[in-house]
């Protein structure tokens, strides 16, 4: 299958941030050039808060939903130092709730 992406603007990949645990959240990665914190992080709920933490602190510049093969992965990249992927389950329900329109 075919990957779909869907392009997102910064404000609603922050938003959709803020609520992804609802959309059953299957993995979390952050990847931050400029710190070894993110690699000390083992839980989804420790690296989700991070994530959050750090995208408060800088600017987004590129967001997309990406879905393939029954999941769901909401990518945010940021000043070309930090990446955050999330895998998500109900990627259906947050396109549902979000209306990304694909790119």
């Amino acid at each position: 299958m075919e990957p779909m992406i869907y392009p997102l603007t910064p404000e609603k990949a922050l938003r959709i941030l803020d609520v992804i645990e609802k959309y059953g959240v299957m993995s979390v990665d952050v990847d931050n050039v400029a710190s070894i914190l993110d690699d000390m992080l083992y839980s989804n709920a420790e690296k989700l808060q991070y994530a959050r933490r750090i995208i408060s602190e800088g600017n987004v510049d590129k967001a997309v939903l990406v879905v393939r093969d029954d999941t769901g992965i909401l990518v945010i990249k940021m000043e070309n130092v930090v990446e955050i992927r999330v895998a998500i389950k109900d990627y259906l329900r947050l396109i549902k709730d979000f209306a990304p329109s694909q790119g």
